[in-house]
């Protein structure tokens, strides 16, 4: 496939710090605050909570945790899933300017907490992968409730505004795109492809959808791009590209790479 003109703006690799705990370590999730211009990266392997400046310098913002994976910055608050690796995961939420912890949820029986993402009613969606179920949560209740044990392996997660839905991906060898409407309560399938392992899924201010995807022997990795119709691959490496975040104000997907231990910012093209 013919990729479309698009530029890779800059890419923030691994910089030697003082001390483990400001080191990427298999980063898996990233999310941007628009109003200061941080960056904040989850580290699987050390279980902190990266800050990268608008500069880039990093830092270890939140350290002493098993492994975190899904990350969204909302109302000032970072939520993020930890996977304790016991059964017993958490959903816990930082602010954003102390580090301090302001929300606290386990959710028992779990197997692998993942991704993380909002509607517009101050719910919290958080996938399973694992454990193949989808969790809604009320933040203001601290309670939760499954809304899909059907999917295989769900993973990234994305709110369409628009057309008030929550979008779906999963991580099998032959992959498919869900929606989940908020309105009916109701799942369908998107589109079902061959692409093995998705991982990350956002959307653009034009209604496209990105999606990272990892071969079937999870050595490299490739950013698509779907319109709607038909697939565009944009990126391949062997950085693995984790999740991602479309970020409106630099106009790219903000991408976590797990083995290459940085991040990396794509921009899309002006159409």
């Amino acid at each position: 496939m013919k990729t479309h003109a698009v530029i890779i703006v800059f890419l923030l690799l691994y910089i030697p710090q003082m001390g483990i705990s400001q080191k990427f370590d298999k980063p898996e999730s990233i999310t941007f605050d628009k109003k200061t211009g941080d960056y904040f990266v989850t580290n699987v392997g050390s279980g902190d909570i990266l800050k990268i400046d608008k500069e880039g310098n990093t830092k270890a913002f939140i350290s002493g945790y098993v492994s975190f994976l899904g990350i969204k910055l909302h109302r000032g608050i970072l939520y993020c899933a930890e996977n304790k690796k016991t059964g017993n995961d958490f959903v816990r939420g930082f602010d954003k300017e102390t580090g301090k912890l302001v929300f606290s949820l386990s959710i028992p029986n779990t197997k692998q907490l993942n991704d993380i993402e909002f509607d517009n009613k101050e719910n919290l969606y958080v996938t399973d992968r694992i454990g193949n179920k989808v969790y809604k949560v009320s933040i203001k209740k601290r309670a939760y409730e499954v809304i899909d044990s059907t999917i295989n392996t769900p993973n990234g997660l994305y709110f369409d505004k628009k057309n008030n839905r929550m979008l779906i991906c999963n991580t099998i060898d032959s992959c498919s795109i869900y929606s989940f409407d908020l309105k009916t309560d109701k799942i369908s399938t998107i589109v079902n492809t061959n692409f093995p392992h998705f991982d990350g899924i956002t959307m653009d201010k034009k209604g496209n959808i990105y999606l990272t995807s990892w071969s079937i022997d999870w050595k490299s990795s490739i950013l698509y791009k779907y319109d709607g119709k038909n697939f565009t691959e944009l990126l391949k490496n062997k950085n693995g590209m984790a999740d991602i975040e479309f970020n409106e104000k630099t106009n790219c997907i903000d991408i976590a790479n797990y083995f290459g231990n940085s991040v990396t910012h794509f921009k899309l093209a002006d159409e």
